[in-house]
């Protein structure tokens, strides 16, 4: 053929490179025969199931063929029939319904979790021929159906355990997906838009859906992390600390208990309930509240220390006649017929003072720190320092030194007040018990009641860092539970469009922002949990929605369904035990924080500067909001007591007690 084609082409006037190169297209052209012939056979073979990924798709081929066979050939045997058919297998091979069986051409399956269970889709004729190829290629594959289904006996019993497993695979391929894919977020839209059925308008410009494209949408590291730390603290302090009574009230117990003055008397320990389902506010505190009086030096906790040691300066030691023992405190308590109080006066003593004697201490007893030139202790015993290593003597002569002590400092409730009591009433009241000392002005209550870092200065609060560390503590497992179900949703699909540097800066600025306000306006509450955090991030849904107003279908509808979930959310925070100061607070930084970090879209040049300079703006107005708030937390404390009812409403007389501290009856 090719030398007729090169005499004809002669004839013709080509030359021989004409003639090579019609000889390599016809070459080429073969090529690419075979090579398409060489596909057509691979995805033939993959079609039947031969291919390289039969074992893949054995058990698509192994339902196909058996159908085929029950069609063309009558009724299979009873292990190898499935459960329901979409065409009944009653009808033989030569009849003329079987005749006109259909070709299955693919597959959907519905409501049934069933592999087995298949409904037609796309239907095409078979012919006789080809259901007996397809048979007969099929054999090694049903034999070893056969062998599976030999083992269970039961057909029921296998299409009930396959059915399990699909579902399962199913339920793994759910939480995969939820957890470590990364599909794209659209900006605008995400799982708030999703929930409120948004739509972008129909024209949307070539310049702006380039913006869009170009949006990456990243993994939500920070989601996850936050999340795990709030699960692991939350169990680590309920499994510590216990859990406080559930409810929203008080919560009181009653029992006789020995205090100092040797006889038994009824007390009321109360504390407040705890509806979340978790510690209570004195352990929460310990944990890292956040809790004014931990914080700075609060005007209210220095009167009440100072009015404790005016009193303890004119307190003595109260020694019982018949010498069975003795207690420190004022003279008008120390019976006259049975006690005696001691004083200084009634001593011979080498130094002159004017004070009262304090049980179990004196300056003349102790060797360390001794009291000696020139470090004499002063006259006012409340500066008398721990005598760490008195004189091991049974008896030094002094009837307020060889009495029988009832009672030490003990720290009681979350203001730091102190008793010299017995141990047995302070473990009653859940208290601080100070073996060592003997005047409560020796000991720091308020530093045992904070926890965590010892003040620098004793008499100084400085543990600012709980306006931070408060953000992952929870008051209970319902809190957590809470907080969880929000960050993986809104955290999460918010950090998908931001990324976790820009997202986290929002998340912990707006808690602290809120919890500096809450210390400010609500200063004796102990507050734990990321409310203004979350209402933060619900800022940001606000501002995601007005910087894409121009895109949205119906903005103004979407901007009000936000605002009635705002608003349900506000509304939830008048009930006790929900900080709604926090929730404002956080809202307003989130607010300012999102104009700056979130990214935007742009609609011509003079929105992108107008939104540049709207960033500087509101950087500026969050750090002013910022410094007022330490300002007047620190330097120029405001007393606002009115917005109390922001974060509780007083439905009744007794909906809104006052989460203070002392809640002591006698």
């Amino acid at each position: 053929s090719l030398k007729k084609s090169d005499s004809l082409q002669q004839a013709r006037g080509h030359s021989v490179g004409d003639r090579r190169a019609a000889f390599y297209r016809q070459n080429s052209l073969s090529q690419s025969i075979r090579k398409g012939t060489a596909q057509a056979t691979a995805q033939a073979a993959g079609w039947f199931g031969v291919g390289e990924d039969c074992e893949t798709k054995q058990q698509l081929w192994q339902r196909k063929s058996l159908r085929h066979c029950s069609q063309r050939y009558g009724k299979l045997k009873a292990q190898y029939r499935e459960p329901e058919l979409p065409i009944s297998m009653d009808q033989g091979l030569d009849s003329p319904a079987a005749n006109k069986m259909p070709k299955v051409g693919s597959y959907a399956f519905g409501k049934y979790s069933d592999p087995l269970t298949p409904h037609f889709v796309t239907l095409q004729p078979y012919s006789k021929t080809d259901y007996i190829e397809v048979f007969r290629h099929f054999c090694k594959c049903i034999k070893h159906k056969k062998t599976e289904m030999d083992v269970s006996k039961t057909p029921t019993m296998h299409i009930e355990k396959a059915g399990s497993q699909q579902r399962g695979r199913r339920i793994a391929s759910q939480v995969k997906h939820f957890a470590f894919d990364k599909p794209k977020r659209q900006y605008g839209m995400g799982v708030v838009g999703k929930w409120l059925n948004r739509h972008y308008r129909l024209s949307i410009s070539s310049q702006v859906q380039k913006q869009l494209d170009d949006f990456s949408s990243h993994r939500p590291y920070f989601t996850y992390w936050i999340t795990f730390v709030h699960v692991v603290i939350t169990i680590l302090a309920c499994a510590t600390y216990g859990f406080a009574p559930v409810g929203f009230a008080q919560h009181s117990t009653s029992e006789l208990v020995l205090k100092n003055k040797g006889i038994y008397e009824s007390v009321k320990f109360i504390q407040q309930e705890n509806f979340w389902i978790g510690p209570g506010s004195e352990d929460l505190i310990h944990l890292g509240a956040k809790f004014s009086p931990c914080i700075r030096k609060d005007s209210q906790i220095v009167s009440l220390i100072q009015k404790a040691k005016d009193q303890e300066r004119e307190s003595g030691c109260c020694v019982q006649n018949d010498n069975s023992g003795c207690v420190q405190t004022l003279s008008n308590d120390c019976s006259e017929s049975l006690a005696t109080f001691m004083k200084w006066k009634d001593e011979d003593a080498d130094i002159l003072r004017s004070s009262s004697s304090v049980c179990h201490q004196d300056p003349r007893t102790c060797e360390e720190p001794a009291s000696a030139e020139p470090h004499i202790w002063p006259d006012d015993i409340t500066h008398w320092p721990i005598c760490t290593s008195p004189r091991k003597t049974n008896l030094t002569g002094y009837r307020h030194m060889d009495c029988n002590l009832k009672g030490r400092p003990c720290c009681i409730g979350t203001k730091g007040r102190c008793e010299i009591t017995t141990r047995e009433y302070c473990s009653f009241m859940h208290g601080y018990f100070h073996e060592e000392a003997t005047l409560c002005s020796q000991i720091h209550c308020l530093d045992d009641v904070c926890g965590l870092l010892p003040f620098l200065n004793p008499d100084v609060p400085d543990q600012v860092y709980r306006l931070w560390l408060s953000l992952f503590l929870h008051a209970g497992l319902l809190h957590c539970l809470v907080s969880v179900v929000f960050q993986m949703t809104i955290l999460r699909d918010l950090e998908k469009l931001a990324g976790w540097v820009r997202i986290s800066i929002i998340y912990v600025l707006s808690g602290i922002t809120g919890n500096l306000a809450s210390a400010l306006f609500l200063p004796y509450r102990a507050e734990v949990g990321p409310a203004g955090c979350q209402f933060g991030l619900l800022a940001c849904l606000f501002v995601e929605l007005i910087q894409g107003w121009q895109m949205l279908e119906k903005p103004w509808k979407a901007f009000l369904k936000l605002v009635g979930i705002v608003f349900f959310l506000f509304l939830c925070g008048l009930l006790p035990w929900i900080d709604n100061i926090a929730h404002i607070f956080g809202f307003l930084s989130g607010l300012l924080l999102s104009f700056a970090f979130l990214p935007y879209v742009t609609f011509g040049d003079f929105d992108k500067y107008r939104k540049r300079v709207l960033i500087l703006l509101s950087l500026l107005v969050y750090l002013g909001l910022l410094s007022s708030l330490v300002v007047w937390f620190y330097i120029y404390p405001i007393n606002w007591h009115w917005l109390e009812h922001l974060t509780c409403l007083p439905f009744t007389s007794k909906f809104c007690e006052k989460y203070d501290i002392d809640h002591v009856v006698h």
